[in-house]
């Protein structure tokens, strides 16, 4: 008697083609409300918008950095102005959003850990003094660092 354990998760090739007309749908209002913010907006404060989002009676712009979030905020009503023109009307509010940078994590990266004598050093260092909260983080630095040492060698 065999049995054989039901996957509860849905491959994307079961789902009907709503889900994703839904999500190109957004995507669609997302693109075409960007480019009338860029409308209204000088060329080189408008390369520094990356996204624009509706959310219900609020719009939600995304850039790169501070300078260029304080830089948008003086078009705030121009850009009110410009939705006014469009089907976009009932926008009363603009909430300028810095985006987060995305870590990038490099592959290949080189640990370097001190000798097994430098481990050591710091060792009789910290055992010498009293234990205050800069002695305690050393020693379980140096603690790590020979735990390191011995997986590495």
């Amino acid at each position: 008697m065999t049995h054989s354990k039901k996957s509860v998760f849905k491959s994307a090739l079961d789902f009907d083609g709503r889900q994703m007309a839904v999500c190109l749908a957004m995507i669609a209002e997302q693109n075409k409300l960007l480019a009338i913010v860029k409308t209204a907006l000088p060329i080189e404060i408008a390369k520094s918008v990356s996204h624009c989002v509706r959310s219900k009676q609020r719009l939600l712009l995304y850039t790169e950095s501070a300078s260029w979030a304080s830089q948008l905020r003086f078009y705030h009503q121009a850009i009110l102005n410009k939705l006014a023109e469009t089907e976009y009307k009932n926008i009363q509010g603009l909430q300028v959003k810095i985006q987060p940078k995305t870590i990038e994590q490099k592959t290949g990266r080189l640990l370097l850990i001190p000798s097994a004598k430098n481990i050591r050093m710091i060792q009789e260092q910290v055992k010498d003094q009293e234990q205050d909260v800069l002695s305690q983080a050393l020693l379980r630095l140096s603690n790590t660092l020979e735990k390191r040492l011995k997986a590495k060698g």
